[in-house]
């Protein structure tokens, strides 16, 4: 296990990595709106509107953020995978443990917190050569930190704290700056 620093520059010291992370990057906004969807469909009934409405604000801002990681993509040079399909590793440890509305909004909760360190570490990034990445990272995170916080109170106290331990296990992932 390392910690986000430690990972984002080994990522940014390693050009083929940085570009396979950041095709991982533009997959993983995408299959964020997948996995939202989902969510609605298996437990769409369970929710108020009003929290539907702010899970479907979520899919529209994790589309969004795909699009973001398409034009820094194709500004870096970087071509994206066709075909590419989403590797699950860390929803491969939580999803299978997710049986109503709260326990989904449990799991977005503890995945939005673990992308957010990643993403303030970006976002932090003060090396003239990634100003663009620290940019783009720039624009997403106030989205990120609402996601992090209605997924927070739609989750009403349900916790998956030892499945998102497992997912972060699979990711070889420690969360500390």
């Amino acid at each position: 296990m390392h910690t986000t620093q430690a990972w984002w520059d080994e990522i940014k010291s390693d050009r083929a990595k940085l570009e396979a992370w950041m095709r991982r990057q533009y997959i993983g906004e995408m299959a964020a709106v997948n996995l939202l969807s989902e969510v609605l469909l298996r437990f769409g009934a369970e929710a108020t509107l009003n929290e539907w409405e702010n899970v479907h604000k979520v899919m529209v801002q994790e589309a969004i953020h795909a699009k973001w990681m398409r034009e820094l993509c194709d500004r870096e040079g970087i071509t994206l995978e066709r075909n590419a399909s989403a590797e699950r590793k860390y929803w491969a440890e939580v999803l299978p443990n997710v049986h109503n509305f709260r326990e989904a909004m449990a799991a977005g909760f503890h995945a939005e917190s673990m992308r957010l360190e990643r993403i303030r570490t970006i976002a932090n990034e003060r090396d003239p050569q990634f100003s663009d990445f620290a940019a783009t990272f720039t624009r997403i995170l106030p989205h990120e930190e609402w996601h992090e916080h209605v997924f927070d109170q739609m989750r009403q106290g349900n916790d998956l704290t030892q499945y998102h331990e497992r997912g972060l296990e699979a990711l070889s992932l420690l969360l500390t700056v």
